[in-house]
């Protein structure tokens, strides 16, 4: 799919002059414009409510919701770990220490977590956790191993833990008793794998609490949790 900064660099010339102002805008304010809706991004970027309509279906989308969505997916392109290692390569003549600037992001990032879930919903968490029949932990592909050692982890402090496991039988056979009394733990990082997904929404609906641990809240894993702890990468 179309990076959404590169259609709109390939239309601008096409643009009337209150749609360039609107682009410049969004050039500049990505991140920003994720948390509005039309009317807020209108008079944000001061143009009215028409120009971004027509603005959005001159790209090609259906509506201002699609249009978000692309605006999403590239926010975590551009935060995703490989992106951000070759920005950093690509000005370190001007850094210090790229070394440390990463630990330093990293340190912010495990920081954040606190203004992220409350006390109360952590509590509540971990006493689901301890309360839990079994605790399922789902990661596939870049993420096997940190459920692998999460797994491990916790079965020195719980007496239930099962990792479930892609090539070690069939699935639908190692989450079978799965249910209300359980949880799924399920761990997903951009790229987000489609069978992680599909998995947990089939566990979603038959009732088992789900605590996700993703890089984003517009992560489809995130979506479709009852708490979601940021990781940011």
């Amino acid at each position: 799919m179309e990076d959404i900064l590169d259609l709109i660099s390939a239309k601008f010339q096409t643009f009337t002059p209150r749609q360039r102002e609107f682009a410049e805008y969004l050039f500049h304010n990505l991140n920003q414009a994720i948390l509005l809706n039309s009317s807020q991004i209108a008079a944000n970027a001061n143009v009215s409510q028409s120009t971004v309509t027509r603005f959005v279906t001159g790209l090609g989308f259906s509506g201002f919701s699609d249009f978000k969505q692309a605006i999403g997916r590239k926010i975590l392109e551009e935060n995703s770990t490989p992106i951000r290692l070759v920005k950093s390569a690509e000005t370190f003549e001007d850094r210090v220490s790229l070394f440390t600037d990463i630990l330093k992001e990293d340190i912010e990032n495990i920081g954040a977590l606190s203004s992220q879930i409350s006390e109360d919903i952590f509590e509540k968490t971990v006493n689901k956790l301890c309360s839990a029949r079994t605790i399922y932990v789902l990661g596939l592909r870049s993420s096997y191993a940190l459920a692998f050692y999460l797994a491990f982890d916790l079965r020195f402090f719980l007496s239930s833990v099962r990792l479930i496991e892609l090539g070690v039988g069939d699935i639908p056979e190692q989450v079978r008793d799965i249910g209300p009394s359980d949880v799924l733990i399920v761990i997903s990082f951009k790229r987000y794998t489609r069978e992680a997904v599909r998995i947990t929404k089939k566990l979603k609906k038959k009732g088992v609490y789900v605590l996700a641990i993703t890089n984003s809240v517009l992560s489809p894993i995130a979506q479709l949790s009852d708490v979601t702890l940021i990781a940011e990468t």
